[in-house]
């Protein structure tokens, strides 16, 4: 039987690192071994929360850039994936000007 490669999400980390990740998942431990590790889970639960850590980080780290137009949860999307969401952009031509939005 050969061995089961590592989930995508794993892809960018080192090789003994994605094999350890993976004897966790085949043992069921993994779970157990997050838990302990990062006790507290965060309580951003709604899109209101969603939209209002977004623009404290946006805030603290992000001063220059534009503003945000929509934060929201999206449940079609994979959770690996998709893990950090959408970055989508639309234009469109309003008279003789294109316009952008994130």
């Amino acid at each position: 039987m050969r061995p089961k490669p590592p989930p995508n999400y794993l892809a960018g980390y080192p090789v003994a690192l994605a094999e350890q990740v993976q004897r966790l998942i085949e043992q069921g431990r993994l779970a157990e071994m997050l838990l302990k590790k990062y006790p507290l889970a965060h309580a951003v639960r709604t899109d209101k929360a969603l939209y209002d850590y977004v623009l404290e980080s946006k805030g603290a780290f992000l001063r220059n850039a534009g503003q945000l137009s929509k934060v929201a949860f999206d449940g079609k999307l994979h959770v690996i994936r998709n893990a950090l969401g959408m970055h989508t952009s639309i234009s469109r031509v309003q008279g003789s000007k294109l316009k952008a939005k994130r």
